[in-house]
């Protein structure tokens, strides 16, 4: 269940988007909705710039990966 209702997103539109991301979740840090945990198994090897989450209500951790052309970032669940 997300009871965060985090939706996965699987590419930025653009690098405007990705910061706004970055902003909202910086926010729902500092409303103590969420925590930043450290990152246990890199997305698609090294060499990307990441960082991971817990959702406080529903426990789940997700990721964030920053833009890195031409790949163009990703948020989504940690299995």
């Amino acid at each position: 269940m997300n009871e965060c209702k985090w939706e996965e997103i699987d590419a930025f539109c653009s690098l405007g988007e990705y910061k706004r991301f970055c902003a909202w979740i910086e926010d729902q840090i500092e409303q103590d909705v969420v925590e930043e945990i450290s990152v246990k198994d890199s997305f698609a090897g090294q060499g990307f710039e990441e960082r991971w989450f817990r959702c406080k209500s529903s426990n789940q951790k997700w990721r964030l990966v920053a833009p890195d052309g031409p790949f163009r970032g990703y948020w989504g669940n940690v299995e």
